[in-house]
């Protein structure tokens, strides 16, 4: 017994020693690999600290220039306003011109409003039922259109602007506002490809459920796949919200005589080219709304996208 013992105890020894050799060994690598990690973090923190900055520091230098008045901006452009005034945002709402085809700045938000957020409505749940069948349904063609959506993708704006212009002006829509809402309502482009990879990985067994219960394609779309389907959607929705909030092209082409407010603050610029005070004020009662509906939803859109895609 005290020989089994004695062996026990030696191959225990043995293999607390490699254990221990292991641990140690481990630590040493990870201690190793940490040190090399933290030179890389400071270095990319570096970089991105200039790199927040550079985006942070026009709209901080704008925030208090639009609280100075305008002499005050003519001798010292750089530091914080000595005197703060909110004479600059009563100039800007009220503030019209021809350049602006005499809209005011309450007139091209709520234009802005209108054409974004009904063009996100119909340009999300068009994109929605494009993306579902496209994932979930075997037809022929199928791969056709997703190599069409491809291509659509690749191909320049400029190239399919002369053809939209000529649409419009054939249909009667240059120039209106449902017009601007029938450009925003395609149901291809990224919109399309985000919400088609969360549809193309939602488990195939709820719509199977549904079916043998009865429930009839339509019904199983949106009782089932679109609430399932909902922050991404939201995360969608936001994004594409913002992007036809900031569209400066489009409606500058398609809606000249209605500015939103995108267009109306180039305008605006042509005309306050001697009281920059007021054009800061301006843009900064235009940001102020998509900044805090970024604000609102911004873990919505972390939590539900992820380098070019969708969670699934």
């Amino acid at each position: 017994m005290s020989a089994m013992t004695s062996i026990k105890r030696y191959f225990r020894k043995k293999r607390d020693a490699v254990r221990q050799s292991d641990y140690e060994r481990k630590n040493n690598i990870l201690y190793k690999r940490h040190a090399g990690e933290k030179v890389l973090y400071i270095a990319m923190f570096i970089i991105f600290f200039i790199f927040m900055v550079s985006y942070i520091f026009p709209f901080v230098w704008v925030f208090f220039n639009s609280f100075k008045t305008a002499s005050e901006y003519t001798k010292d452009f750089i530091s914080i306003p000595k005197q703060w005034t909110l004479e600059n945002f009563i100039d800007a709402w009220k503030f019209a011109s021809s350049e602006t085809n005499w809209t005011t700045i309450s007139q091209m938000l709520g234009m802005s409003v209108i054409i974004a957020f009904t063009g996100t409505l119909v340009t999300v749940f068009v994109s929605s039922c494009a993306a579902y069948v496209v994932a979930k349904y075997e037809f022929p063609g199928r791969n056709i259109i997703f190599g069409v959506v491809i291509f659509t993708m690749i191909i320049p704006i400029v190239g399919s602007l002369p053809s939209q212009i000529q649409l419009m002006k054939g249909l009667g829509l240059d120039n209106t506002v449902i017009g601007m809402i029938f450009l925003y309502s395609g149901g291809f482009g990224m919109n399309f490809m985000l919400l088609y990879s969360f549809f193309k990985n939602l488990s195939w067994t709820y719509i199977e459920a549904a079916k043998i219960d009865g429930a009839s394609d339509t019904r199983i779309f949106f009782s089932i796949s679109l609430p399932m389907a909902k922050g991404p959607i939201v995360a969608v929705a936001v994004i594409t919200l913002i992007g036809l909030w900031n569209d400066y092209m489009t409606p500058r082409i398609f809606l000249p005589s209605k500015p939103t407010i995108a267009v109306g603050l180039a305008l605006m610029k042509e005309s306050l080219v001697n009281s920059q005070t007021v054009l800061f004020a301006a843009i900064i009662l235009t940001i102020i709304p998509i900044v805090v509906l970024f604000s609102i939803f911004s873990k919505t859109i972390m939590e539900n996208t992820s380098v070019g895609g969708l969670k699934g």
